[in-house]
């Protein structure tokens, strides 16, 4: 190659994975699935799977015209299995049949004489009334007809699947008779284009895919070999090339790490290798680069008949095989797995700020509530302060204008009292001066003793009205007791009555009666 001055010798080419491409995945056959006839029914040939797996073997084959698909079908569970008669033990020569008038041989009779026969006609008749929806209906019974009139016949077979199976397996009385039915009853639902496994059913097991999952050694971490990146020679004789950045620029859409290149005696080679993430989703950029390459033509194809220009003692590029299974599709799986887990955690936060944003929400809806009411709370307690300040007030002024209305009476009621014992004394004195003034002694003797009778008339009556001033002062005693005891029970049953109608009130307004709270803190 020559070099080309001012630029790139021409497009960079070599996409190199290091990984090997298949062809394609998925099932090593593509030939057609067997049609429904390569199914043999169930016990076709007795309990002899042996003979029957090969039958199923050998008409696979014929259906795909190559033999390349071979079903597999493995036994039917116990369960499945239909016991025979009752009388599976006694001998049958099928010497009855003779003196029936049955003829086994069918080689020179058709079908339609052979279910004609006495044996047959009955069930077949009834058989011909019936839709193919009636015919599997599991819920109708029948009567085997090769048993009627020996053992077996009263026997019910829900079904025909039940009946085919009796019929096939029977392996004591007339046996060759209930083979000829099984046989007829297989061609007259073959005809009807049904059998006796109704569609949709299946009867054995399909050998699936191999457990094993084929594996691959790739180059770990991924990288892609980039050749032609040599730019221009020096006037040295050393070639330049890209750099590192440079190399990284080129395929920043594919998201490589690392950029390598390599050297030799005579500078840049050429060649470089764009290291990617050591991840799944690393390799999967660098099989994308890979796969651009081979769509332009200038993948590692179009490099392997070019001499190799490496230089084996130069420090050469660590790597190493790894599975492509662990590396890769591990990754990937693991990859969707936490992908999920993120979308439900993504879900769960997305649920968590919903339920958040409404907790918070309501909590701001009670915290206004809680305000208003802590406002209104406060105003009605101002106004109760300021209306309680006032009643005091005036009850303070009531108070006063009481004691001062007492104390007038008290200062009244003294007066009076110092009136009337100075108009006593002033009486006493006039009756002495009188008696001070009489010249006849005998007058002044009167006079002393109408005097010492006033005094002693005085006296008394002071002394009457002393007593009876005492009873009234003690009755007046008693009687501002009583009603003193009267005020103070008032006005105790005036704040159990204001307490009453103020616990109500708080009830009327309030969540959680406060007399539940009450009762449950006497408790």
């Amino acid at each position: 190659m020559s070099s080309q001055k001012g630029g790139f010798r021409g497009p960079l080419g070599r996409g190199n994975n290091s990984r090997p491409h298949s062809a394609g995945r998925g099932f090593e056959s593509n030939s057609n699935t067997p049609s429904p006839r390569a199914i043999p029914p169930p016990l076709e040939h007795g309990w002899n799977w042996r003979s029957r797996a090969a039958a199923s073997s050998q008409s696979s084959e014929d259906a795909t015209g190559q033999g390349e698909t071979t079903i597999h079908l493995d036994p039917p569970p116990v369960d499945d299995k239909i016991e025979n008669d009752n009388d599976s033990d006694e001998v049958d020569t099928d010497d009855e049949l003779l003196s029936d008038e049955y003829d086994s041989d069918v080689s020179e009779k058709s079908h339609d004489s052979r279910k004609n026969s006495k044996w047959f006609k009955g069930f077949f008749e009834n058989l011909d009334k019936l839709s193919l929806d009636d015919i599997h209906d599991p819920s109708i019974q029948r009567h085997c007809p090769a048993c009627k009139g020996g053992p077996g016949a009263i026997d019910w077979y829900r079904g025909l699947q039940p009946l085919m199976t009796h019929a096939k397996t029977k392996g004591s009385k007339r046996v060759k008779l209930h083979r000829d039915f099984a046989e007829l009853l297989d061609e007259e639902l073959r005809r009807r284009g049904t059998s006796v496994i109704a569609a949709g059913e299946t009867f054995g097991k399909w050998k699936g895919l191999d457990e094993r999952v084929k594996d691959r050694s790739i180059v770990w971490p991924p990288m892609v070999v980039i050749m032609n990146t040599r730019l221009e020679q020096h006037e040295n004789d050393k070639w330049l090339g890209m750099g590192n950045q440079e190399l990284l620029d080129s395929f920043s859409s594919y998201s490589p790490v690392k950029a390598r290149h390599a050297y030799g005696p005579q500078g840049h080679r050429g060649m470089s290798v764009l290291i990617f993430e050591n991840s799944a989703m690393g390799f999967l950029e660098a099989e994308s680069l890979h796969n651009h390459f081979q769509e332009q033509g200038t993948d590692r194809d179009a490099w392997d008949r070019r001499p190799d220009r490496f230089c084996n003692k130069a420090a050469r590029l660590k790597f190493e095989t790894r599975s492509y299974q662990e590396m890769v599709v591990n990754q990937m799986r693991q990859m969707s797995e936490d992908n999920q887990q993120l979308i439900w955690f993504k879900d769960e936060v997305a649920k968590g700020q919903r339920r958040s944003k409404a907790l918070e929400e309501s909590l701001g809806v009670v915290s206004e509530k809680l305000r208003k009411t802590k406002e209104e709370n406060r105003i009605v307690t101002q106004r109760s302060k300021i209306h309680h300040e006032q009643n005091k007030e005036e009850m303070d002024f009531q108070e006063q204008f009481f004691k001062d209305q007492l104390e007038i009476i008290h200062k009244t009621r003294d007066a009076k009292e110092d009136e009337f014992e100075k108009i006593q004394q002033e009486e006493r004195e006039k009756m002495k001066q009188s008696n001070t003034h009489v010249s006849v002694k005998g007058d002044r003797d009167r006079r002393e003793e109408d005097f010492a009778k006033f005094v002693k008339s005085q006296d008394r009556e002071m002394e009457e009205f002393v007593s009876e001033r005492e009873k009234l002062v003690k009755a007046y005693e008693d009687d501002k007791i009583s009603m003193n005891k009267r005020h103070f029970e008032e006005e105790v049953q005036l704040e159990k009555d204001f307490d009453t109608a103020l616990n109500q009130l708080m009830n009327k307004y309030s969540p959680h009666p406060l007399e539940e709270e009450g009762k449950s803190s006497d408790q």
